[in-house]
């Protein structure tokens, strides 16, 4: 007697496979396998980006933590109104980060044993997380928000409105060449192809294009008064792999 099982298992979140198993199971407990052939597709997609992200804060120190938080609000005031005389309406950016803690006084060189360390000021950190499609507002937001007191700009990030969009094309294209690569071998080697017995879904999704911009709000307005970073856009990689597992067998 000749039995056929298939089991079907599915997991889902960022990783992504179906698996398929057959095998023959003869009277004597045998377990044939199936003769299998194993492809794996790639794709990789250049998408102008359409989307910057960018953290713009302020960092204050002071001696009471009333008047420290007094100053950074002040200087982030400030700020704001620079983002909107830059153009930015109030949708383009949120705070991001709001943060207020102790410096520690550090032990000196010669310290008696009862020498215990101390609170010797606050440090307040407010950071603006501004998301935006204007990019040509890149470096007037920057230059403008600098002159304005901001001494925290991080990382410009170009990404993806709507990274899901491409993801799936990147996910088809992986799945074509990896077929298309499936029937070259099964030709070269005199096989057919009967049956895909396995999909996996490995690293698909979209890189933002990341630009450091350490130290940039350390520049003061009377060290560089009109200074404007000029800020271009590039292309954002979206990537897919898949494997492909097929069932073969002679031609006929």
């Amino acid at each position: 007697m000749v039995l056929s099982t298939l089991k079907l298992a599915i997991i889902f979140g960022c990783f992504f496979q179906l698996a398929l198993f057959p095998y023959t199971v003869l009277g004597d407990d045998t377990v044939i396998s199936a003769p299998q052939l194993t492809v794996r597709g790639e794709a990789l997609l250049q998408v102008p980006a359409d989307q910057l992200r960018l953290a713009i804060g302020v960092v204050s120190t002071a001696l009471e933590a009333d008047e420290v938080v007094r100053i950074n609000s002040r200087i982030m005031a400030e700020v704001e109104r620079a983002l909107q005389r830059a153009g930015l309406s109030g949708a383009e950016y949120q705070t991001g980060r709001f943060q207020v803690r102790s410096n520690w006084s550090s032990r000196p060189k010669i310290a008696g044993d009862d020498w215990q360390t101390e609170i010797d000021g606050f440090t307040a950190t407010n950071i603006f997380q501004v998301t935006t499609g204007q990019f040509s507002l890149a470096g007037k937001i920057i230059g403008m928000a600098a002159e304005a007191g901001a001494n925290d700009i991080r990382a410009i990030q170009f990404g993806l409105a709507d990274p899901r969009t491409h993801r799936e094309a990147a996910i088809r294209q992986a799945t074509e060449n990896a077929l298309a690569d499936a029937q070259v071998l099964a030709d070269a080697a005199k096989v057919r192809l009967v049956r895909v017995l396995s999909l996996l879904l490995d690293d698909a999704g979209a890189r933002p294009q990341i630009m450091q911009a350490e130290g940039y709000g350390m520049l003061s307005s009377r060290a560089m008064p009109d200074a404007q970073p000029i800020i271009a856009p590039g292309e954002v990689e979206v990537r897919a792999n898949m494997t492909l597992v097929y069932e073969i067998a002679p031609k006929n």
